[in-house]
């Protein structure tokens, strides 16, 4: 179970089951630290939201008893420039910004060098903190390499997602893109982040389906960043006290 998750969907992503309030009550249950809300940008079909609910993310308190909570969201990559489906106005009021490839309006599977160039270009943009799910190519075949190796150059977290390793999601190239993408993170010397990608409060923090096949693809203690919430702070540059939850919109 991790302490620490910043890949959670609430209602807002339109095909998520349950509210901020409840995924509070549930990460207090659990004994969490640190829950970020990160619902998926309003490129997304399913979204009941625009970008003013990103930038009201600002008036949620920054800390309830003892749970931290910050303030993201997964972006789309929308063209092979990898431009967001957010603004840099809204990028700049949140803790984080996870961005990755979703089969969204006039977005599809364009073929590996295609596919590859959009998550690169974002990543070199500076807009983003976190690649999620890179290792996951059933929608979009990606040269998971070339993204791991960028990624690092540029201090940008590989995701390791739990949600793409359910049985059904499992493809035959899941674990050796995973061996891959860790590899090159421990050659750079580089820290990654699990994230339940959750839908629904029951698989907060959950981190079962990973810890399965740890031995298997080389993971180690090491080099999860989740395990040292400072160290994930001082990442994402965050510092509580600097924070106004009454910041208006």
């Amino acid at each position: 179970m991790m302490k620490v998750d910043l890949h959670i969907h609430t209602v807002a992503s339109g095909h998520a089951h349950n509210t901020i309030l409840e995924y509070l009550t549930m990460a207090k249950k659990l004994e969490m630290s640190v829950i970020g809300i990160s619902d998926h940008g309003p490129f997304c079909p399913d979204v009941t939201i625009n970008e003013a609910y990103f930038r009201a993310l600002t008036r949620l308190p920054r800390r309830v008893d003892r749970v931290l909570i910050l303030r993201g969201i997964e972006a789309n990559i929308i063209d092979a420039e990898g431009n967001l489906d957010i603004s840099d106005k809204v990028i700049e009021r949140l803790d984080y910004v996870m961005a990755g490839l979703h089969e969204i309006k006039n977005v599809k599977n364009r073929g590996v060098k295609k596919n590859t160039a959009a998550i690169v270009n974002a990543i070199r943009s500076g807009r983003i903190d976190i690649v999620t799910h890179p290792f996951f190519t059933k929608e979009f075949s990606l040269d998971i390499e070339k993204i791991s190796n960028e990624a690092c150059a540029h201090n940008v977290l590989l995701e390791l997602n739990v949600s793409c390793l359910a049985r059904r999601k499992m493809q035959k190239d899941t674990l050796l893109n995973l061996k891959k993408m860790i590899g090159i993170a421990k050659k750079w010397g580089k820290k990654m982040i699990i994230g339940s990608d959750a839908h629904n409060i029951w698989e907060l923090g959950d981190d079962v389906p990973l810890r399965k096949i740890k031995n298997k693809i080389g993971l180690t203690n090491d080099l999860i960043i989740n395990n040292n919430p400072k160290k994930l702070l001082d990442f994402l540059e965050i510092k509580e006290s600097t924070s106004d939850p009454r910041a208006e919109l």
